[in-house]
C-alpha cells in the first residue's frame, strides 16, 4: 500500500483510501471481495448514477433544442431575425462549445467533478431562462454563447465518471443509457411544448417561445440541486462508505487504466494523444457524423413543416423519432455488451439508416401525397446518433491514461462542436422551405462516417493481432499477462505503453 507522510495527515480519509488502492497493490485488492459483493455494489452504483446522468443529459438536450422549438412559436418574428441569423444561433453555440472544450477538460482534472458539473448545470439553466427576456438577435447570440460554453463539459465529464466507476465491458451499456435520453426527452419536450404552445395560443398571454424557455430553464436550475448532492467520482460521493469506495476502485483494475479521480496533468500523454491514430479516427467520426446533426437540430422542425404539416403537428410527429432513436441506442448498448466487439457494427448500421432516410426525404417529390413517405425517411434517419454515442462510449474503454483520455475526449468533442457549427450553415435561407441541398450534403457525411468506422475497426484488429503475436513469443501465460497488464494500468501506463492492453471494438 502507499505510505502516508506527515503531509497527508490533514487529507480526508477517503482520498487516502483511493491513493492506497490506486497502485500495484490494487491487483491484490481486487481479489479481496467476492462476486456477490461486487454485484451488490454495482446495483447500488447503477441506482444512484444512471438516473442522475440520464435525466441530466435529457435536460441538456431539451435546453439545447429550445431554439429549434422556439422557431415554430414566434422567436424569429419577435426578435426580428432574418437571413442566416437563425442558423447563427446554432453556430455560435458550437463555436463557444469548441473554444471551451480543452479548458473545461483541464479544469475537470483538478476540481471536485460532481460539484463542478452541478454548478455548471445551475448556471446554464439560468441562461436558458434569460432567453425569454430577449428581444433581438444580439441578446440571443450572447446567451447562446454562454450556454454553449457551459454545456461543453457535460458529455466529457460524464465519460470521466463512467471510467471511474465501471468496467470496460460495462462502458457501452451504461454510457448509452444516458446518451439515449436525447431521443426519449425529445418526446418530453414535444409534450411540454405542445401543451405550452396550445395554452398560450388559446389564452393569448406570454409568447409561447418565451414560456417554453422559462419552463425548461427553471427545470434545469432545480435539477442541479440533485447533482450537487449525489454526483461524483468514488472519492467524492457521500453515499458510499470507506470500504465501498475501496471496493469500487478495486473492481475496475481489470480496465488496465486508472479510474478518473483527480490526478496530475501529464503533458507527455497529451503529446501521445495527438500522435495516436485511434484518437484521430474518433475525431473524424465525431466530425463527419455531426455535420448533419448541426443542421437538422435547428432546421429539422422547419423541414418537417415544409412537408405540409402545422406547427403543432410537427411537435407530435417529432416524438416517434425520439422514441426510435432512444430505444435503438439502449438496445445497441445492451447487445454490444453481450456480443463481443460489435460496437462498430451498430455504429455502421446507424449510418446506413441515416443516409438512406435523408435521401428519401430529400429526393421524393414535394407534393402533399408524398409527405408521409418523406416523414418516414426522417423516421428511418432517427437512429443516426448511435454512431456518435457509441463512439464516445468506446473512448474510456480504449484510451488509457487519465490525461490522455481527457485529451482524446476533448479532441472528439472539439470535432463535434466544429461539425455542428458547420452543419447549421448547410441550410441556406435561399433553399427554404425544403432545404434539399442541406439534406443531401448530410447524407453524404453519413456515408463517409460509415467508411471511417470500419477503418477504426480494422486498425484495432491489426494492433491486437500484432500484440497477440508478441505475447505468444514472450512465453508468458495468459494469467501472467493479464496480471501485468493490470499492474501497468494502475501505474498510469497508457494503452500504447502497455503491451498487454487489448482494444475493444
Amino acid at each position: 500500500m502507499s505510505i502516508h507522510t506527515d503531509e497527508d495527515k490533514n487529507r480526508p480519509d477517503d482520498e487516502k483510501v483511493m491513493d492506497d488502492v490506486h497502485d500495484a497493490s490494487a491487483v491484490e485488492a481486487e481479489a479481496e471481495y467476492g462476486d456477490e459483493e461486487y454485484r451488490k455494489l454495482l446495483k447500488k452504483l447503477d441506482w444512484y448514477l444512471m438516473p442522475i446522468m440520464a435525466i441530466t443529459y435529457g435536460v441538456q438536450y431539451c435546453d439545447k433544442q429550445s431554439i429549434s422549438t422556439s422557431t415554430l412559436f414566434g422567436l424569429v418574428e419577435d426578435n426580428g431575425l432574418h437571413g442566416q441569423q437563425t442558423a447563427w444561433l446554432s453556430t455560435i453555440f458550437y463555436l463557444a462549445y469548441l473554444a471551451f472544450e480543452f479548458p473545461m477538460n483541464y479544469i475537470m482534472q483538478k476540481v471536485n467533478l460532481g460539484r463542478f458539473l452541478a454548478a455548471i448545470v445551475f448556471v446554464w439553466g439560468a441562461m436558458v431562462m434569460l432567453l425569454a427576456a430577449c428581444h433581438n438577435f444580439a441578446g440571443l447570440m450572447v446567451l447562446r454563447t454562454f450556454i454553449g460554453a457551459l454545456e461543453s463539459c457535460i458529455s466529457p465529464g460524464f465519460l470521466l465518471i463512467v471510467a471511474s466507476w465501471y468496467k470496460r465491458q460495462e462502458h457501452g451499456t451504461r454510457s448509452m443509457i444516458w446518451m439515449a435520453q436525447n431521443g426519449f426527452f425529445s418526446i418530453f419536450i414535444g409534450l411540454i411544448t405542445y401543451g405550452i404552445g396550445s395554452a398560450t395560443d388559446k389564452h393569448n398571454t406570454i409568447a409561447p417561445w418565451r414560456a417554453i424557455n422559462l419552463f425548461l430553464g427553471g427545470m434545469t436550475v432545480a435539477w442541479s440541486i440533485v447533482l450537487f448532492l449525489f454526483l461524483g467520482t468514488p472519492s467524492e460521493v457521500r453515499w458510499l462508505n470507506v470500504e465501498e469506495k475501496k471496493m469500487a476502485a478495486a473492481r475496475i483494475v481489470s480496465n488496465q487504466s486508472r479510474g478518473s479521480d483527480k490526478s496530475e496533468w501529464e503533458w507527455d500523454q497529451v503529446k501521445e494523444a495527438f500522435l495516436d491514430p485511434q484518437v484521430w479516427f474518433y475525431f473524424f467520426i465525431s466530425f463527419l457524423a455531426n455535420i448533419p446533426n448541426g443542421g437538422y437540430g435547428v432546421f429539422g422542425s422547419l423541414v418537417t413543416k415544409s412537408f405540409g404539416f402545422t406547427s403543432l403537428q410537427v411537435i407530435l410527429l417529432n416524438m416517434p423519432g425520439g422514441a426510435i432513436g432512444g430505444s435503438f441506442n439502449i438496445i445497441s448498448g445492451y447487445l454490444s455488451s453481450k456480443w463481443r466487439n460489435t460496437r462498430t457494427y451498430f455504429m455502421a448500421f446507424s449510418m446506413i439508416a441515416g443516409c438512406a432516410g435523408l435521401l428519401v426525404a430529400a429526393l421524393l417529390p414535394s407534393e402533399q401525397e408524398y409527405r408521409w413517405k418523406r416523414w418516414g425517411g426522417l423516421l428511418t434517419m432517427s437512429i443516426y446518433s448511435t454512431a456518435t454515442f457509441m463512439g464516445w462510449s468506446m473512448l474510456p474503454s480504449n484510451v488509457a491514461g487519465n490525461t490522455k483520455r481527457s485529451t482524446a475526449s476533448a479532441m472528439s468533442f472539439v470535432a463535434y462542436a466544429v461539425a455542428n457549427a458547420c452543419g447549421s450553415q448547410l441550410y441556406k435561407d435561399k433553399d427554404a422551405p425544403l432545404y434539399r441541398p442541406g439534406l443531401i450534403g448530410s447524407a453524404i457525411c453519413f456515408g463517409l462516417t460509415f467508411v471511417a468506422i470500419f477503418m477504426l475497426r480494422f486498425y484495432y484488429m491489426w494492433v491486437n493481432a500484432k500484440r497477440d503475436k508478441l505475447a505468444k513469443e514472450s512465453g508468458l501465460s495468459e494469467e501472467e499477462m493479464e496480471r501485468q497488464g493490470k499492474i501497468n494500468g494502475e501505474n498510469g501506463m497508457t494503452d500504447l505503453q502497455n503491451p498487454h492492453f487489448r482494444y475493444t471494438y
